[in-house]
């Protein structure tokens, strides 16, 4: 459970999901989160994840308590200042 924290913000690097934001909201043990992202896995219905396949992200909600529209919209915001500091880029040419 280490570096992983509820409320944090991960991304997918294996699997179908791959590059697809969520957010941890529990464990299943020591190697396994579940995570959800308010849209396709909600809250209800947690996707479990192995913690080696997900890029951690030092973004936090901050809080324990949450709901899908919470979640929905935290990653929403995040993917937006992900975006914002791709665009202009003129590190090759």
């Amino acid at each position: 459970m280490g570096l992983l924290k509820v409320g944090q913000l991960v991304t997918s690097k294996m699997g179908r999901d791959s590059g697809r934001m969520y957010m941890v909201i529990g464990f299943y043990d020591a190697s396994h989160v579940q995570v959800a992202d308010g849209l396709v896995r909600k809250i209800s219905r947690p996707k479990k994840k192995n913690i080696r396949h997900l890029t951690a992200h030092r973004a936090n909600l901050g809080s324990t308590e949450f709901d899908d529209q919470a979640i929905r919209k935290f990653i929403e915001r995040q993917n937006l200042r992900g975006k914002s500091g791709e665009e202009g880029s003129t590190e090759h040419g």
